[in-house]
């Protein structure tokens, strides 16, 4: 291999490395965006009203990563967005749960009560 070739392959991978973070980033924000507008926002900020802030914040600065073209920030952040968005959904879940057991029990209470009649 000579040595023009072999400097052109590198300088070839230094200016697609920005390009490789570029698209991960990019599909990562979109996806996280979506996974975060997916959330019922009244049962987010009821269940788990600190991690969908969070997550909300950290959406916002993933947009402002990629604005600025910082993908590696942009992927990273948009990363902590999606955990806390997957917090709240299974807070929400958990609290719904929740209201099942509750429901549950008193109906086990009322029909104790009656056979207790």
């Amino acid at each position: 291999m000579s040595k023009k070739f072999g400097a052109a392959l590198f300088g070839a991978l230094l200016l697609a490395s920005p390009v490789a973070f570029a698209e991960p980033a990019r599909d990562e924000l979109i996806r996280t965006e979506a996974q975060i507008s997916a959330l019922n926002t009244a049962d987010a900020s009821s269940a788990a009203p600190t991690n969908f802030q969070e997550a909300q914040l950290r959406l916002s600065e993933a947009r402002e990563a990629e604005d600025k073209n910082k993908d590696e920030v942009s992927l990273w952040r948009s990363a902590e967005a999606s955990l806390q968005a997957d917090i709240v959904q299974e807070k929400i879940k958990l609290k719904a749960l929740e209201r099942t057991v509750s429901e549950i029990e008193t109906g086990i209470a009322t029909l104790r009560r009656e056979l207790n009649s």
